[in-house]
């Protein structure tokens, strides 16, 4: 986990009206796969496609939990989606002059019922985690809080063999509560594992308490997975059969690809026969 300094800070969590989600631009801070052309839409909407196949889904709702600025709705908008039957949810609130419904809150609470797909693209990695040191769970100042709880013993034991001090229950717990909303598909892409991560202005930066600093750590989806149930797929095989129809998709599928990067990051596709009962 690197220094004390680096674990105290860690606990923050970036949701809180004054931390990064509700004050900065995510795109003016970092890329993520949605920004690499719409290859991410086109998976979203022909996996939509396929629960309401499976589902008898007639209508299909497609609910982007941890919208941002609502690229990736735009995106699919521009595939033909209805506006009527897309919905955005995030801290923020609605980007101007994009046609969709939209929740500004806290996910999970704030989602409704979904039926169709619920996609969930980065939003994992900023809840916030548990950081302990030794037998305690440490306070964002880095001291004591209380001892470590036997489930959290158990995580650590059964997730993080390696040492890692970063427990993910609640990781598990919201993703949990937000599939137990589908009936459909829900699928969560997120990197995995590795140190703290702060990003601004576009590099890699020291953990920080700064709102202009991004902070998240990476989602333990194998955890998430045994909470759920579902498969879990690294994003360099899910678009293995995508082809380039130009040399600027050619290149961009290169970097969606790459597993030492983007391509590096997981899928985990959840199917729900009704709302609360997996398939």
């Amino acid at each position: 986990m690197g220094s004390p300094r680096s674990r105290r800070l860690f606990a923050y969590p970036t949701g809180r009206p004054a931390g990064f989600s509700h004050t900065q631009r995510a795109e003016e801070h970092f890329t993520t796969s949605i920004g690499i052309g719409d290859h991410v839409a086109r998976k979203v909407l022909e996996r939509c496609e396929g629960a309401a196949r499976r589902h008898g889904i007639a209508d299909p709702w497609i609910v982007d939990v941890g919208a941002g600025d609502g690229r990736l709705l735009r995106q699919l908008l521009d595939l033909g989606f209805s506006g009527s039957r897309l919905l955005g949810v995030d801290v923020r609130p609605a980007p101007p002059g994009l046609p969709v419904q939209w929740i500004q809150g806290r996910a999970p609470e704030c989602v409704p019922a979904v039926r169709g797909l619920l996609f969930a693209h980065e939003f994992l990695d900023d809840v916030a985690v548990d950081v302990v040191a030794g037998d305690h769970v440490l306070t964002t100042d880095g001291q004591p809080a209380r001892r470590i709880s036997r489930r959290e013993q158990d995580w650590l034991r059964r997730w993080a063999p390696d040492g890692s001090q970063v427990v993910g229950l609640r990781r598990d717990q919201v993703w949990a509560q937000l599939v137990a909303k589908v009936e459909g598909e829900a699928i969560a892409v997120d990197f995995m594992g590795g140190a703290p991560v702060g990003h601004r202005r576009g590099r890699r930066t020291q953990a920080s308490l700064c709102p202009e600093t991004d902070l998240c750590a990476g989602v333990d989806l194998r955890a998430c997975r045994a909470a759920t149930g579902g498969r879990l797929i690294p994003q360099h095989r899910v678009f293995a059969d995508v082809r380039g129809l130009s040399a600027s998709q050619s290149a961009q599928l290169r970097v969606l690809r790459d597993r030492s990067g983007l391509g590096g990051f997981g899928w985990l596709f959840t199917d729900r026969s009704s709302v609360g009962s997996p398939a």
